[in-house]
């Protein structure tokens, strides 16, 4: 057989071959293989979509090239009146469309390339605003998002690529950067290539100097929630092209005995300066970075690394010893990007899910996946198109909430969102995935501690839904979540199932009254609002518990009283209880012990002529005349000789025994006590013994009852509670 033809036989096969292979990488992977690569984790893979009360859902918003914002059509407008609307309006629309797919966090790039988007004395505005390196741009970016995403109770986290110069190195590039404030101008002995862009070398103590100072600046500058670097730290096509020897020689001083060491530790030096910038200069600001999915393969030596085989690693390629990081805590989250499905041969995301899982595992140090949301319908991986991608993206949003190690996940990037070969996933976020609203986990190492509970609120009937209403009760709120139950069911407001009743997040205005309102919902009969207070940080307050029944007397008296209402309006009507100086009831509130005596002392028109008091018992006190009364009636006994302690509180058991006294006092008989009437409660064996007969006969008279199985007779009585049994009393009588 001739050449040619041998030839032309081989040209035949390999294009056969090749149309072959493409034939098969479009076909469904399990039509080849059985095993399902995701089987070893469908422990966290559940069928029905877990809900999680807290789960952090973040997206970046990419400015370089234009990627996210501003579009490319609206950073050329002419004129810079609407070039400044329009920006303005596409971000605007950016964080609406956030808050209808329940995203909690957005990060920004507001330094894509040794630039600003934000007015900054140390680095030139950015060419991506205005089509100009160093035009101002009209408005201040970073301020202007930082504002409406608050308004909107979304986290804003400024996001910097600490090295790069430029995208970049054409002479047109150069000519851009001859400006004032362009590090490439006005430090040229920084400057190198690599990955043909400028970038300033990370070996020089200068380069990291200049990003920490952008970091300040920021932080002293403006309100963010958190920094955030993304993964170029040594960005290379190949080992050696930074040509960064000299660099080495100068400044390694004989430490290391090899340049990857020594440039791993510039990195580590790079974000331990800037994580004690940020713990220093506000501590409440989280600091984080998004590094490569994959820290180190354990093939290539490294012990501790994952079962991959990446070509691109944080450890030999980035030399960015991640690990190292979380392991120090000196960073607050890391968002390694994971952007491989389940049947990667070299990295699978369960595998690489799963190591940083257990790296973060018992550290100060939240771990939050990068998702790669730009590879649905858009891949070379079968598992990320067609009718393999939604369940594919969806088995690895279940697992980053059933996997306790993961505390959330960051799309990358915003504008996916909008794509049209992303709907189909998109709309099974929406509708499924994150179709309950999540708040942000908690870092208990920030510090930060939860408000006071709001108070005073009320339900009514608006045009457009319910709007529920409350009085903001501590400066330090930021803001205030909201729950909706239906009327049988309890205010759980803590497991992951009341992520189901969070309805919404709304941010503290200025006034003292705060308001929602619920458009889902019309019939306030029907439901209970709960409402909490939440600082800064997520710490979450307390509940107060509201709905269309309120008490006609105190703004305090709501829903979750509705069992001492009646009894407390009542009482207010007879006179023998009042507000605060506030207009307040207080229904949970302990009482105090002179409080509780005037409730008696009026509630059954207890008189007497009396000569002295306690010791204690001030005489121009608004309780002196009632507890003389009870002291000259012989219903109350001082806690030591001549010392009643009128403003400690009054325990269960002694507000009984109070009470049995003042109804013999009165002549009011009841039932004589059985002391087997205490075996109902599982703590009777606390009850003291001067108290027993007194819990014995309010018990057999129904004018006590036990909750939880008990009496609890140590603990202090509330307002409400008193009420209620002294109403209870004289309903009896």
């Amino acid at each position: 057989m001739g050449d040619s033809v041998k030839m032309f036989i081989q040209k035949r096969f390999l294009s056969f071959f090749i149309a072959f292979l493409m034939f098969i990488s479009i076909l469904p992977l399990n039509s080849f293989a059985q095993a399902k690569p995701w089987a070893p984790y469908e422990k966290y893979i559940p069928s029905e979509t877990p809900l999680a009360k807290r789960h952090f859902r973040g997206a970046w918003i990419s400015t370089v090239i234009n990627l996210d914002w501003p579009s490319v059509e609206t950073r050329d407008i002419k004129n810079d009146e609407e070039r400044v609307r329009k920006s303005k309006e596409e971000l605007v629309e950016m964080l609406d469309r956030a808050v209808e797919l329940n995203i909690n966090a957005v990060f920004f790039q507001v330094s894509p390339e040794g630039d600003a988007l934000y007015k900054s004395d140390i680095v030139p505005w950015s060419r991506y605003l205005t089509g100009t390196f160093g035009k101002d741009p009209g408005f201040d970016p970073l301020a202007f998002i930082i504002e409406e995403a608050h308004k909107r109770n979304i986290e804003l986290h400024a996001w910097l690529n600490p090295y790069r110069v430029s995208m970049y190195t054409s002479e047109s590039t150069k000519n851009s950067l001859n400006i004032p404030k362009s590090i490439y101008k006005e430090r040229p002995d920084l400057i190198k290539t690599s990955m043909n862009r400028f970038i300033v070398d990370p070996g020089i103590p200068d380069s990291r100097k200049w990003v920490a100072d952008r970091v300040k600046e920021i932080l002293d500058n403006y309100n963010v929630d958190g920094i955030h670097f993304d993964d170029y730290f040594y960005y290379e096509q190949h080992e050696g092209e930074l040509n960064d020897d000299e660099t080495y020689r100068k400044y390694n001083n004989g430490q290391f005995s090899n340049k990857g060491d020594w440039r791993r530790n510039n990195t580590y030096l790079l974000i331990k300066e800037i994580s004690e910038i940020v713990r220093k200069s506000k501590p409440y600001v989280k600091f984080g970075v998004s590094p490569g999915g994959v820290w180190g393969n354990k093939k290539d030596g490294l012990v501790d690394g994952s079962n991959t085989d990446s070509s691109y690693t944080n450890y030999f390629r980035c030399f960015a010893d991640t690990k190292k990081w979380v392991e120090e805590e000196i960073i607050d989250y890391i968002a390694p990007q994971i952007y491989f499905s389940f049947g990667n041969p070299r990295a699978p995301y369960g595998e690489v899910a799963s190591w940083w899982s257990n790296v973060v595992k018992d550290k100060n140090v939240h771990l939050y996946i990068g998702q790669a949301l730009y590879k649905v319908n858009d891949d070379t991986d079968g598992y990320f198109v067609g009718a393999n991608a939604i369940p594919e993206f969806t088995r690895q949003l279940k697992f980053n909430v059933a996997k306790p190690e993961i505390n959330g996940t960051i799309m990358f990037r915003y504008k996916n969102f909008e794509d049209e070969k992303k709907q189909p996933m998109v709309n099974v976020i929406e509708k499924d995935l994150w179709s309950s609203k999540a708040l942000i986990p908690l870092m208990p190492w920030k510090g930060g501690k939860a408000p006071l509970a709001p108070e005073s609120g009320k339900v009514e009937k608006v045009s457009d839904g319910v709007k529920i209403s409350w009085d903001k009760n501590d400066e330090d709120a930021t803001y205030y979540a909201i729950y909706r139950f239906n009327v049988n069911e309890s205010a759980d407001i803590v497991s992951d199932k009341s992520a189901g009743k969070l309805i919404g997040t709304v941010r503290k205005n200025d006034g003292v009254v705060q308001e929602f309102v619920d458009k889902d919902f019309k019939n306030i009969d029907d439901v209970f609002y709960v409402v909490t207070a939440l600082d800064r940080l997520h710490n979450e307050s307390t509940g107060l518990s509201l709905n269309g029944e309120m008490s006609k007397y105190f703004p305090d008296v709501g829903y979750k009283y509705l069992w001492a209402m009646d009894a407390i309006d009542g009482f207010y009507e007879k006179g023998i209880v009042k507000g605060d100086q506030r207009g307040m009831f207080n229904p949970g509130d302990n009482t105090k012990r002179g409080d509780f005596i005037i409730m008696v002392v009026n509630a059954l028109e207890l008189e007497a002529q009396y000569n002295e008091n306690f010791s204690d018992v001030k005489k121009d006190s608004y309780y002196y005349d009632a507890i003389a009364i009870a002291k000259e009636l012989g219903i109350i006994k001082g806690v030591r000789e001549g010392v009643f302690n009128p403003d400690g509180n009054i325990t269960r058991e002694d507000m009984m025994v109070i009470v049995t006294k003042a109804l013999e006092v009165s002549e009011i008989e009841l039932e004589k006590p059985n002391l087997d009437d205490l075996l109902e409660y599982n703590d009777a064996n606390e009850i003291s013994g001067y108290a027993k007969e007194a819990v014995a006969t309010l018990t057999g008279a129904g004018l006590v009852k036990g909750f939880g199985g008990g009496v609890h007779p140590k603990r202090m009585a509330t307002r409400a509670e008193i009420v209620v049994i002294l109403n209870l009393l004289l309903e009896s009588i």
